[in-house]
């Protein structure tokens, strides 16, 4: 299920084991409201381990015995990245993922499995083929049995899966050749299978000897050459192929994750499955250990891990205790006998029987199915609004019950054709050179435009979200913004590519919302000369638009000295940030919105104009706030400081106001983070426009002091604000004065 509101934390899933997949379903059932949740795995198809030895038999299909994690993280909401990690900083929040940038967590849940201990064995690793991970496993068995099947094999492990897998082995061989192959399995402890009851050792040892596989237990292998192992008492056997199914080792990478872990190398948890050493931390499976109630590493354990995994998460974000977890000591097992029958054993219980393969069988595909028989039901289409009188039309797609996304979320042909017709024609309609309008039928994503022989191509892109809801005003909003950084690089805009994301709507209004969105940036564009010649539409919950502008320069800026005493001349009032806060929760008064509006929609081209013949180093007063884009202008001029006088900055009406009464765009705190005020212990409340983001704000300019007061006096007999506010120095950081 998507995530709709803000995104408040982040839940990072490492590993599509049997407790993850739980932990999946329950948040596609119940999603925790602003939790985002990034499932991390090296595989997509998650094998079930408990029907790997059906598998092998032939009595279970590979799709039997997967789950698609893509299927399963799309149902949860969840963001899914397939690729292997490599690394955990537990401290710092950041897990390491092989060819991608580190990914930041509040919580981490890890489930997957250990590695093969192939070091265990010299030559394990060269002469072996690991049971784990099953999804190499099952590669090399299907390439060893692709050139036949050879009649000598050797399975080290005693262990339930180690008889298992050599029954199955056993089982595949016979129904592909017409007979069994020798197996001999090799246990380093005195009998099979010493996890459970005697009984079930001689169920199995009975199996074995019928399915022509002989045991050798109480001598560990020592060492495996080249078709020869080797025990501990000197002996050697030969074979053709051999399999590991010995206990597994941790990655090596968790040694170097700061989390507290067990002997083995394995993570240290409570039981409530949180690190003991970092609470944020879950884990859950083979690559867990609960200190102080320690299970077997087997399947039956993690399956029945995965509810409590789910609810102690959700009882973590939630400011909860989680609840700790006390696995049975006697769960039940069942251990495919490839023979159509199953050993049962629950306690010192043990018997041999059709049944319990029946019920083996049962308890797999139901478990199976709770992931594999995903169905996400449709919404119901909407329904047209009756009393409108308009019959919704087959092919319209606002009356889907599910739209598409990627390509198949854009603006339909013929509605973008209109839609730019029914813009062009408003925009001249308005006063824009036709010459600028683009051509009818414009329906490219790339434009081949000229190289200029002289000068500098300059581009840049920026784009806005919904920030007034008058489209055309918006429109002409984005393209001024987009602009401006053109401007500050002392060029003028040529060429511009539109880039638009519009809510889904009946065909009709989207296109009449697009014919204004566009009509508004061509009105902007002809202003300044530019012509659009490409763009893109999208579909999306929000309305967005922006620009990327391309245009051309004559050479860099001059970047005045210390000597020259550079001081910053500001071409627009500040205060948009705070005044559209305020208006969000309705605190601005309506002639301060529209007043804000009509300064982000007033164009930089006349600006740029007054200041070109000096050719200063400028920048463009956006998201940052002036305070951190007069810094940077600063560093680019070689200097450590600014110094912004308080009393000659130009607010828009309603700036002070919406301040002082507490008003505070979303942005705010982290430009005044970016900013280090120098020799002040408090500064006036009025200083805080200097860290408010401005939307289409004014240019910023440095000049030599000596020729600014004549740039100020041009600005102000063509009608444009323009003010000095500042100085560059070499005082590091910012200096304000006039604070009275």
């Amino acid at each position: 299920m998507k995530q709709t509101g803000p995104i408040k934390g982040e839940l990072v899933l490492v590993g599509g084991g049997h407790a993850q997949v739980a932990l999946l379903k329950s948040l596609a059932m119940k999603p925790v409201e602003g939790l985002r949740t990034t499932l991390v795995t090296r595989d997509i198809d998650t094998p079930y381990s408990g029907m790997l030895p059906g598998f092998v038999e032939g009595a279970w299909t590979e799709a039997d015995i997967h789950i698609d994690l893509a299927k399963l993280a799309s149902m949860a909401g969840a963001r899914l990245v397939h690729a292997p990690v490599t690394g955990l900083d537990a401290e710092a929040g950041r897990l390491h993922v092989n060819g991608r940038p580190p990914v930041p967590f509040d919580v981490l849940s890890v489930n997957i499995g250990g590695e093969p201990d192939v070091k265990a064995i010299p030559g394990a690793a060269s002469h072996c083929i690991p049971v784990k991970p099953i999804s190499n496993f099952r590669d090399r068995l299907s390439a060893l049995t692709a050139m036949g099947h050879p009649e000598r094999l050797a399975v080290i492990g005693g262990g339930a899966a180690g008889c298992e897998l050599a029954l199955a082995l056993s089982r595949q061989w016979l129904d592909a050749t017409g007979k069994r192959p020798r197996i001999t399995i090799f246990a380093r402890s005195a009998r099979l299978v010493p996890e459970h009851p005697p009984r079930a050792a001689r169920l199995l040892y009975e199996c074995l000897t019928k399915a022509c596989c002989a045991v050798r237990c109480g001598h560990p292998v020592s060492h495996i050459e080249a078709n020869r192992l080797h025990l501990d008492n000197g002996d050697a056997h030969e074979f053709d192929a051999c399999f590991l199914v010995t206990a597994v080792a941790p990655p090596a990478w968790l040694r170097q994750t700061g989390l507290e872990l067990d002997a083995a190398g394995f993570i240290a948890v409570k039981p409530t499955l949180q690190s003991r050493s970092h609470p944020n931390i879950f884990a859950a499976g083979d690559i867990a250990t609960i200190v102080g109630s320690p299970r077997p590493k087997a399947g039956v354990y993690a399956v029945r891990a995965g509810p409590v995994l789910a609810d102690n998460i959700r009882r973590f974000v939630a400011g909860r205790r989680p609840k700790p977890w006390k696995p049975q000591t006697r769960a039940l097992a069942i251990l495919g006998t490839a023979d159509g029958r199953s050993v049962g054993i629950r306690g010192n219980h043990a018997s041999h029987s059709r049944f319990w393969w029946w019920l083996k069988k049962w308890i797999d595909r139901r478990w199976m199915a709770k992931y594999t028989d995903l169905k996400m039901a449709s919404p119901p289409p909407p329904a047209a609004l009756p009393g409108l009188g308009k019959t919704p039309d087959s092919t319209d797609p606002a009356f889907e019950a599910m739209r598409c996304l990627g390509c198949g979320a854009k603006t339909g042909h013929e509605t973008l054709a209109a839609a730019m017709r029914e813009a062009a024609e408003i925009a001249v309609g308005l006063g824009a050179d036709p010459r600028l309008m683009p051509p009818d039928g414009l329906n490219e994503d790339s434009a081949i435009l000229p190289v200029p022989e002289t000068g500098e191509m300059v581009q840049s892109i920026d784009v806005i979200s919904e920030i007034i809801s008058d489209p055309f005003q918006l429109g002409r909003i984005a393209a001024v913004h987009a602009m401006s950084d053109i401007y500050a690089a002392n060029a003028v805009p040529v060429w511009a590519m539109a880039a638009v994301t519009l809510g889904s709507a009946r065909v009709d209004l989207q296109q009449s919302q697009l014919a204004q969105l566009m009509a508004g940036g061509l009105v902007a564009l002809s202003e300044a000369g530019a012509q659009l010649v490409g763009g893109h539409t999208g579909e999306s919950e929000a309305l967005g638009i922006g620009y990327a502008v391309t245009g051309w320069r004559e050479g860099p800026p001059n970047i005045p000295s210390a000597g020259d005493d550079p001081v910053l001349v500001l071409t627009k009032p500040l205060g948009t940030g705070v005044v559209m806060a305020g208006h969000m929760k309705l605190a601005a008064r309506g002639a301060w919105v529209t007043a804000a509006a009509d300064m982000m929609a007033r164009g930089n081209g006349l600006a740029a104009a007054t200041l070109a013949p000096h050719r200063p180093v400028m920048t463009d007063v956006t998201g940052f706030g002036l305070a951190r884009h007069a810094m940077n202008l600063a560093e680019r001029c070689g200097m450590q400081g600014i110094e912004i006088d308080l009393a000659a900055l130009p607010l828009l009406d309603g700036a002070r106001a919406m301040l002082e009464a507490g008003h505070r765009s979303t942005l705010h705190p982290q430009n005044r983070a970016a900013v280090r005020i120098a020799g002040a212990d408090s500064v006036a409340p009025v200083a805080d426009i200097l860290f408010d983001p401005q939307t289409s704000g004014g240019l910023l300019a440095a000049l030599p002091g000596a020729v600014a007061p004549g740039i100020i006096e041009a600005f102000h007999q063509s009608g444009q604000p323009a003010a000095i506010v500042g100085r560059l120095n070499d005082v590091p950081g910012l200096t304000l004065t006039n604070q009275d």
